[in-house]
């Protein structure tokens, strides 16, 4: 990295910093802001998340959940910091970035001397690991069961404190990450909103493009509108194995890793976070629940927003799986196995699905029985495999995409916790810049004071 120098550094109350920088209480530079909507003025009413940041109520809750009366709501203005003081433990702080706006009145509002530190910088530094460290620790100190940070806790945290431009040079970089993680977001997320789209288009049209639609002639079913001369048959009709998984105790350690739900992501077996569970069995055991390449899991078990999902097993080793998961195995010169799970997976076909689920109180259940009387829509195999292989190719952008997020949200902790703590450094060129942004500033504003006696003065002489 090319704006990187290397730095001496001094032992203090908080570790080694940049000889150059300071240790300072926060306190001395941040203020309490008590203003409160004393007008009943209409400003927007924002919450904080730990996610999103500052974001319109109305949006993060899909439903008004404040007062109509808003004369005690605290008013945020451009810059000002605010938190939640009962969720700041799990990161929700933030920076507000428009002209003005409401928050709870039991949130916590504050603005920095900008003179001293810049804002943006400070927002980062307490989301660095140490300050969510410190956060953590001095809530669970309070004692009550709602654990809090108070503003005057907040102020004795004692800070490094770099010189301004090299503060503003820290937040640029870290946001110039930021933004790039927030792009290739946008990309994941256009290419989800794709392939349903593609979905919709193939599961009704088959494999025509979309300006040929009127050429498909459809027929109505039970399961919606489909080509003419596709069939639908029972899934038991098109299956050669279906089975419940393994009701066994599993743990760290074992001759054997199991897939549970978690391991059920967008359609694919994966392993999350290299997080398995493993049991120990009998080879006559193994060999009944050993999972063979493009077998399919479904979610029997679950929460009724998850129950019914599905995901095709193409991982290499050998696994079995849980009590809650059922294997499907297809007959493939019927039903093409991918074909398969992306039908399932469906927004429609969940919706089909969730309707078989018995409900309990916090769990909803489908079992095999019902499972195998579900009605598939049947293409020819050929257009069962190009319908598979469009979708896959739309699959492996959005993996390829989050791939690049994940490394670049590593990137940015890195980042993070090393410029703020002056294990790297930004180089002398690049915080120069910011210098020489602070002297033209400075510059102007001396030019336009100037501007303005002049102008008084010969306002006096003329009088």
């Amino acid at each position: 990295m090319e704006n990187i120098q290397n730095t001496n550094y001094k032992k203090t109350e908080i570790g080694l910093i940049p000889e150059d920088w300071e240790v300072v209480r926060l306190g001395n530079y941040i203020e309490l802001s008590k203003e409160k909507n004393e007008n009943n003025a209409q400003y927007p009413v924002y919450t904080v998340s730990n996610k999103y940041g500052f974001i319109l109520s109305n949006e993060f809750f899909d439903k008004k959940v404040y007062s109509k009366n808003l004369s005690t709501y605290k008013i945020v203005k451009e810059n000002y910091i605010a938190y939640n003081p009962y969720r700041i433990n799990v990161g929700s702080i933030a920076l507000f970035r428009k002209d003005i706006g409401l928050v709870s009145p039991a949130y916590i509002v504050f603005k920095a001397n900008s003179n001293k530190i810049y804002p943006e910088f400070l927002l980062l530094l307490m989301k660095t690991d140490k300050y969510t460290h410190e956060i953590k620790r001095f809530s669970m100190s309070r004692g009550s069961v709602r654990r809090s940070l108070s503003f005057k806790d907040l102020s004795d945290f004692k800070i490094p404190l770099p010189l301004l431009p090299e503060q503003k040079a820290i937040a640029t970089v870290l946001d110039k990450v930021r933004q790039v993680i927030e792009q290739t977001e946008e990309v994941i997320q256009a290419n989800k909103e794709l392939k349903k789209s593609l979905m919709k288009h193939l599961f009704t049209y088959g494999v025509v493009p979309p300006e040929e639609t009127d050429k498909v002639k459809l027929k109505e079913t039970e399961i919606g509108l489909i080509p003419e001369y596709w069939e639908i048959e029972k899934l038991e009709d098109l299956i050669s194995l279906i089975q419940y998984g393994l009701s066994i105790r599993s743990s760290k350690e074992g001759k054997y890793p199991i897939l549970k739900m978690n391991n059920l992501i967008d359609g694919k077996v994966k392993i999350y976070n290299d997080k398995l569970q493993f049991v120990d069995l009998d080879d006559e055991v193994f060999k009944k629940f050993k999972l063979k390449k493009n077998d399919i899991l479904f979610n029997r078990t679950n929460s009724f927003e998850l129950v019914g999902k599905a995901a095709i097993y193409q991982l290499k080793g050998d696994y079995v799986f849980a009590s809650y998961l059922i294997r499907i195995r297809t007959i493939e010169n019927k039903i093409y196995p991918e074909f398969l799970n992306f039908y399932l997976n469906w927004e429609k076909t969940q919706h089909r699905l969730k309707s078989l689920a018995s409900r309990g109180v916090s769990q909803s259940n489908i079992s095999a029985s019902k499972l195998k009387q579900f009605k598939i829509p049947l293409p020819p195999i050929d257009e069962q495999k190009q319908i598979a292989e469009i979708l896959s190719k739309i699959d492996q952008k959005i993996e390829a995409e989050e791939n690049k997020k994940e490394a670049l949200e590593k990137l940015f902790k890195s980042l993070l916790n090393n410029l703020m703590t002056g294990k790297i450094r930004i180089n002398k060129s690049f915080t120069g810049k910011f210098e020489r942004k602070e002297i033209h500033q400075k510059m102007e504003e001396l030019s336009k004071k100037l501007s303005e006696d002049k102008e008084y003065l010969e306002e006096i002489k003329e009088f």
